[in-house]
């Protein structure tokens, strides 16, 4: 066990603790202009609708700059939904402008150099311009077209016809059932609670052709000595370890995962796993992941893509 992350957890505990706001995630154009590209490629890739007009992120975090990437590229709505308020308009602003010069570029999809812990990974990283087209190309990066989303990115929080920023998102006016085409996440998916409930949210929202795109990591994320370490405490070391911070990690591994995509009506088409070597011994582990599959246990990251099967969980 690392001391720090439990006396973090014990710490929130204490009167007058208050949660700060603000997800530590990156402020890099580069990033998000890579991660947003990296989806698009993969969706193309694999058979699905590559240029989504309608779009929703899940916890998008301090930056909306994966979104914004895609509202440069062409897509028309961008619902970025999270469960505290991290974004601010002044630093998605600064991303802003930074991505539009790199779309104005088109710069290479940034790789293993620049970002070599970034998934998915490709096997090209030009700019893809069988998908980004001229046309389309010109069409997006109309002056008049990026003043309507800076204006939005001015107004976060506010109704507009542009991005729809929702925090809390499960007690807000999400998106309308049938409206997204495309749902997608970076690296947030094991940091939720209610998994259930949140895919059968996704399969509500999308239309019948829309689709999902995720990568998850499975890591500690610094809550432990081994990177599968967060497997190893009990509930109760762990509660202790979350203490009263709004969410951690679900330590829920892949197999969870593609379990609940399918009970909520998902078909999936990419299941693209990292693994990394498993030193835990299982006698190590707490019970509740002592039967935890072979691959599982050395599964530290996935991106999965897939669409709907039929309109909502199997009954």
């Amino acid at each position: 066990m690392k001391r720090r992350p439990l006396l973090e957890g014990l710490r929130t505990f204490l009167p007058g603790w208050r949660y700060r706001t603000g997800t530590g995630g990156s402020g890099s154009a580069s990033y998000c202009y890579s991660v947003w590209l990296r989806h698009l490629c993969m969706a193309y890739q694999n058979g699905l609708y590559p240029n989504p007009p309608v779009i929703a992120e899940l916890g998008p975090g301090d930056s909306l700059g994966i979104g914004l990437a895609a509202l440069i590229s062409g897509c028309e709505k961008y619902y970025a939904l999270d469960l505290v308020k991290h974004a601010a308009p002044e630093k998605n602003l600064a991303i802003f402008d930074e991505l539009v010069n790199l779309f104005k570029r088109k710069a290479p999809i940034p790789g293993n150099e620049e970002l070599p812990h970034v998934e998915p990974k490709l096997d090209d990283y030009r700019f893809p311009a069988d998908l980004l087209d001229e046309a389309r190309m010109r069409e997006a990066l109309a002056p008049e077209r990026l003043m309507r989303i800076r204006s939005s990115i001015m107004n976060l929080g506010q109704d507009n016809p542009v991005i729809q920023y929702k925090v809390p998102w499960y007690s807000c006016s999400a998106p309308e059932r049938g409206s997204v085409d495309m749902i997608f996440s970076q690296a947030v998916l094991e940091h939720v609670d209610n998994l259930e409930t949140s895919y059968q949210a996704m399969n509500a929202w999308l239309k019948p052709s829309g689709y999902f795109s995720h990568t998850i990591d499975f890591r500690c994320h610094e809550t432990a000595a081994e990177w599968n370490g967060h497997w190893a405490y009990s509930d109760f070391t762990w509660r202790l370890i979350r203490g009263r911070r709004p969410y951690l990690l679900n330590r829920e591994p892949h197999s969870t995962h593609i379990h609940m995509m399918a009970e909520a009506g998902f078909a999936i088409v990419c299941d693209k796993r990292i693994y990394a070597p498993a030193h835990l011994r299982r006698s190590q582990l707490a019970r509740k992941f002592r039967n935890i599959s072979d691959e599982d246990l050395v599964t530290c990251v996935a991106f999965i893509q897939g669409g709907k099967t039929r309109s909502g969980p199997v009954a």
